[in-house]
């Protein structure tokens, strides 16, 4: 196995004209690019990684980037060149770091490797020394602190040895980025992405092009590529992001400016308008053409859900055989003291990412939830509640209770109590992974009187909670809100199980402007019965019925 101490050492005793490689493209010192590209390959030649490096190489080198170049590199070279850019990343004026590699990539327990053109292998253990670990190099580069670190892998190709050696599973591995970074896939974790049939892969021809656009931030930027690369290969290859940003990243600086409130307002009643346009449409190039242009909108999350469906119905049509299993099969789902919790996520093996899961919420007539409320702080209990969902139009997006209130299919509010909200409140994303954030905006009316308001969201961590209901695998969502005409603040947790229709806990903290606590509440899980989950995402897992409601990885990513 190649140890952190031999991986350095291998450094240390290379020469020193491999150390410092090819002069960097001058650029701004504080932000550099290692960009690598191979494509000749001895086994499994390729032909565009070359191509798409030179094209990553010279769009970083026009937004300014300090940029090393490396192409058909040896494992030599690369660590070489790894080496230089470490030291150079580790000089305290160097602010955002960016890491590009299209060749050849695998993955061996749960870590992830690149392949040099002179890789070779038979066995795991000659696949370790011959290639460059990703785990380990993300880990080296992030003990630099207080930067910013990009890294994007057009990397999953199939087949990288010919015959000599097939890797147990395809692709890469997932990797939950860590703090200040974002990492970039060429396609969801275990699968393998195009080569392209033109002068680029389908990946990185969409990544240049859209990382290109001056005053996008990059994470839209990631967005449109993936919904790009999505449609033109029906679904073979979907791009995948993990990230831990915390602020508004840009390839070209100052190409962006700050919207005045009047612009914010213009932006905000576009989206509304668009939103309106295509709320009640079957067609997917409506909901495509609402990502590409406000791929963090107000629906962004409503939509995406909706595309999936969407294109899934598409695929069902070219292929009946694979249609979904018909309503009345899925299992009824019963949860209370005493029942056992059947196992909705499998637990994660690897011990780098908390995986990622589809919302995967199926409302039905007759699905009903008995929630305890109590006072968040003190924990005094408030009593109990029941609510039955007693209409579900699925034409309409809208879902109605027994106490009057009113969601979406995802279970976003649009009618709560007296309370009236202009849109879907998009609290629940379409895909749970850790990092993955959105805004929710929308107006809210109460006795007449309008106010607007928005969250920020995101998804913290995967945690395991108990309920009266029982003990649960999680995913806690949080949500940092303002009541922007009130000037109130607001805080608001969600533990979310996919496929469940309901939270298993959910606390909300509302303080007006002079900080003053006006509410502080928590509801959690007692008793539920459903109808079942999305049958596109369950797949069997054992003979009870009560335990095969395991939710898919990735589905509909």
């Amino acid at each position: 196995m190649t140890t952190r101490r031999r991986f350095i050492q291998t450094l240390g005793a290379l020469p020193p004209a491999l150390s410092f490689g090819p002069a960097w493209a001058a650029g701004d010192p504080s932000r550099l690019a290692l960009v690598i590209g191979n494509g000749a390959y001895a086994d499994a030649p390729l032909i565009n990684p070359v191509n798409d490096a030179k094209a990553m190489a010279g769009l970083l080198d026009q937004a300014g980037f300090t940029v090393s170049s490396h192409l058909n590199a040896t494992r030599t070279d690369m660590l070489a060149a790894i080496e230089r850019f470490g030291a150079a990343v580790r000089k305290a004026e160097t602010q955002q770091v960016m890491l590009y590699f299209a060749g050849h990539g695998v993955q061996l327990d749960w870590r992830n490797y690149l392949l040099p053109v002179d890789a070779k292998a038979e066995t795991a253990e000659q696949l370790r020394a011959s290639c460059v670990d990703l785990n380990q190099l993300i880990g080296e580069l992030g003990k630099s602190k207080g930067k910013t670190f990009i890294i994007m892998l057009d990397a999953c190709r199939n087949n990288p040895f010919g015959r000599s050696y097939q890797p147990e599973h395809k692709g890469l591995s997932q990797f939950d980025a860590p703090a200040g970074s974002l990492l970039a896939y060429a396609t969801s974790p275990g699968n393998v992405a195009s080569d392209g049939a033109g002068g680029n892969g389908l990946y990185t021809e969409n990544l240049v092009r859209e990382l290109s656009v001056k005053g996008a931030k990059i994470e839209d930027a990631l967005k449109r590529v993936r919904l790009n690369v999505r449609l033109a290969s029906k679904g073979a290859q979907i791009p995948w992001e993990t990230t831990s940003l915390e602020s508004d990243v840009y390839i070209f600086n100052g190409g962006h400016k700050k919207l005045s409130e009047a612009e914010q307002e213009r932006l905000i009643e576009k989206d509304v308008a668009e939103w309106g346009r295509i709320k009640s449409s079957s067609r997917i190039d409506d909901y495509a053409a609402y990502l590409r242009q406000f791929p963090n909108g107000r629906f962004a999350e409503i939509v995406q859900v909706r595309l999936t469906r969407l294109l899934a119905e598409a695929e069902q049509a070219r292929s009946p055989l694979a249609a979904a299993a018909p309503a009345g099969s899925e299992p009824t789902i019963r949860l209370g003291a005493g029942l056992p919790v059947p196992q909705f996520m499998a637990p994660t093996h690897n011990p780098y990412s908390a995986g990622s899961y589809p919302l995967g919420r199926n409302f039905s007539v007759g699905d009903t939830a008995t929630l305890r409320q109590t006072e968040a702080i003190s924990g005094a209990e408030k009593g109990t509640h029941t609510v039955r969902v007693t209409r579900v139009d699925r034409a309409a997006d809208r879902v109605e209770y027994s106490n009057g209130n009113i969601s979406d299919l995802m279970g976003n509010t649009l009618k709560q109590g007296p309370r009236e909200y202009d849109v879907p409140v998009q609290v629940f994303p379409a895909e749970l992974q850790i990092g993955h954030k959105w805004t929710a905006a929308f107006q809210v009316t109460l006795r007449g009187t309008t106010t607007k308001a928005y969250y920020d969201n995101k998804v913290v961590k995967r945690e395991t909670i108990t309920v009266p209901a029982g003990t649960f695998d999680t995913f806690l969502l949080e949500g940092q809100g303002f009541n922007v005409t009130e000037g109130n603040s607001m805080k608001l947790a969600l533990w979310i199980v996919p496929g469940l229709n309901f939270p298993i806990r959910r606390e909300l903290f509302i303080r007006n402007r002079w900080n003053a606590m006006i509410a502080a509440e928590r509801h959690e899980l007692v008793e539920l019965v459903q109808g079942g989950v999305d049958p596109g995402c369950a797949v069997p897992s054992g003979n009870a019925a009560q335990r095969n409601l395991v939710i898919k990885s990735n589905c509909g990513a």
